[in-house]
C-alpha cells in the first residue's frame, strides 16, 4: 500500500512538472534614448544670443551625454548680435557630466571679422570656461601668413590664441 501511495504521488508530481525550455537572454538596449533631425540650439545669456549650434542629427545616450554624429555648425555671435565665427566639424559628442565637447574630423574655425581661420582635425570646446585646444596638428590662415603646429588653447571665437609647438617658419613684427 505504502509502495502502491509512493508511485501514486511520483506520478501526479511528475504530471505537474512542465519541460522548461532554455530562457532566450536579451542584450539591453544600449542605443540612443532620442534622435533628433535637423536641430537647432541657441544659447544666450540675459536675453543676449552667444551661440546657435545646428546639426543634422543629435543622438540623446542613456547617459545623458549628446552625439552629433552627421556634423556641427556653431556660430558664435558677438555684443552687437553678429555673428564673429563659425565652427564645422564632421562629427561631435557632448559629455554632459563634464560639460566639454570632443569635436573631430574635418574641424575648422572661422573667424571672419579678425580673417583668422584654423583647422585641424580635433578639438576640444568648454562652453563654460568658453574656451578651446587641441593636442593635435593644425593649421591657422591669417591674411597674409599660414601658422603650422602642435598643440593650441584659444578662445571660443579664435579671437586670440597660443600655439604649444610652432611649426616652420614664422614671420614676427
Amino acid at each position: 500500500m505504502f509502495r502502491m501511495l509512493l508511485f501514486l504521488c511520483t506520478v501526479v508530481i511528475a504530471s505537474c512538472t512542465t519541460k522548461v525550455d532554455k530562457i532566450a537572454y536579451v542584450e539591453p538596449y544600449k542605443g540612443p534614448m532620442m534622435t533628433a533631425t535637423n536641430i537647432k540650439t541657441i544659447y544666450s545669456d540675459s536675453g543676449e544670443t552667444k551661440l546657435i549650434l545646428k546639426a543634422p542629427v543629435q543622438l540623446l545616450l542613456q547617459n545623458n551625454d549628446r552625439e552629433f554624429p552627421k556634423g556641427v555648425y556653431v556660430e558664435f555671435f558677438d555684443e552687437k548680435k553678429e555673428p564673429k565665427a563659425i565652427l564645422t566639424a564632421n562629427y561631435a559628442i557632448f559629455y554632459k557630466e563634464q560639460n566639454l565637447y570632443k569635436i573631430s574630423g574635418k574641424v575648422v574655425i572661422d573667424n571672419k571679422r579678425d580673417g583668422k581661420k584654423m583647422s585641424t582635425e580635433e578639438l576640444f570646446w568648454s562652453p563654460g570656461t568658453k574656451k578651446i585646444y587641441t593636442d593635435k596638428f593644425l593649421i591657422i590662415e591669417t591674411g597674409n601668413e599660414v601658422i603650422r603646429g602642435v598643440g593650441m588653447d584659444a578662445t571660443q571665437d579664435f579671437s586670440s590664441y597660443s600655439i604649444r609647438q610652432p611649426v616652420g617658419e614664422l614671420y614676427v613684427k
